[in-house]
C-alpha cells in the first residue's frame, strides 16, 4: 500500500500544517517521494490541497497527527485516514507495513473558524 504522510521534521502533522509530504510503499518499506506540502502556498482549503496532491499520486492512505472536519470528510471519500499521533516517521512506516495503525472514524478536531 502507498501511504502519504504530512510531516514537519520527523513527526507527522496535519495536512494543512506540514512542511513536507512523504510517500512510502509499505510493502517494500521504501520512501518513494518527498515534496513540499502544497498547503503552504494555498490561500484556502489548505488541507484539501495536500489531499489532492496525494490523489494525483495514487496514494491509498494518509497518516496524520490530526485532521479537521472538512479535510477529513474529503479525504475519507477516497483514502484511508490513519492515526499517527505521537509516532515518529519510522514507527509509522513500520506500523503501516504491519497493519497496526488505527483508521480514524471521525476528525480529531472540529471546523476551523477564522
Amino acid at each position: 500500500m502507498i501511504i502519504g504522510i504530512p510531516v514537519s521534521g520527523n513527526m507527522p502533522s496535519g495536512p494543512g500544517e506540514a512542511r513536507e509530504v512523504v510517500l512510502f510503499d509499505t510493502l517494500s518499506g521504501k520512501e518513494l517521494d518527498r515534496y513540499e506540502n502544497p498547503a503552504l502556498t494555498a490561500t484556502s482549503g489548505k488541507g484539501i490541497a495536500m489531499i489532492r496532491s496525494l490523489l494525483e499520486r495514487k496514494v491509498e492512505a494518509m497518516v496524520v497527527s490530526g485532521i479537521g472536519q472538512h479535510a477529513f470528510e474529503v479525504a475519507r471519500r477516497t483514502l484511508k485516514v490513519l492515526n499517527g499521533e505521537g509516532l515518529t516517521l519510522d514507527q509509522i512506516v513500520q506500523g503501516a507495513g504491519k497493519g497496526t495503525l488505527h483508521e480514524l472514524t471521525e476528525p480529531t478536531h472540529g471546523m476551523h473558524s477564522h
